[in-house]
């Protein structure tokens, strides 16, 4: 602010500045989490929402974790804002599945929106498609693997 201590650009910058375009393939994340879908409503045909809200937990709580480290690491600030929200839409997602379903397996009505009757069987996919996000955020905006060969 003053002429003693300038605030250097780089710094300012960092927070928006675009990261260099790379290649990246979505198809690998697609064909992965289509199988996840696929088995979890494998489950949930065979053993009901218990099974199922027991996947996606597993799901969340890896969402959570990798929402923490791209906000922990990553400086371009857009990836850090989608990995927060993909977090909370699939929370959101997460928490119709856990009491909708619980009531659903008690022979209860849902209580959450009980008027869209198939809400709860679509939340694995809704809930999916937020940690397919992270992916894309994760293969698109950070660290790539170095490569080098020790001989």
């Amino acid at each position: 602010m003053n002429e003693e201590n300038p605030i250097p650009e780089e710094e300012t910058e960092s927070e928006n500045k675009r990261p260099p375009i790379r290649e990246f393939n979505p198809l690998v994340n697609y064909l992965f989490y289509t199988i996840a879908v696929l088995v979890t409503y494998a489950f949930f045909w065979a053993l009901g929402y218990p099974p199922v809200i027991a996947i996606m937990l597993f799901f969340v709580i890896r969402l959570i974790q990798d929402t923490i480290h791209v906000n922990k690491t990553y400086e371009y600030k857009f990836a850090r804002q989608a990995a927060v929200i993909n977090l909370i839409y699939s929370l959101v997602f997460f928490a119709i599945l856990v009491i909708n379903g619980l009531a659903i397996s008690q022979q209860l009505a849902p209580l959450i929106l009980p008027d869209f009757l198939d809400l709860t069987s679509w939340t694995p996919m809704f809930i999916m498609s937020g940690v397919l996000g992270m992916a894309n955020i994760k293969r698109m905006w950070g660290p790539r693997p170095s490569f080098k060969y020790k001989l």
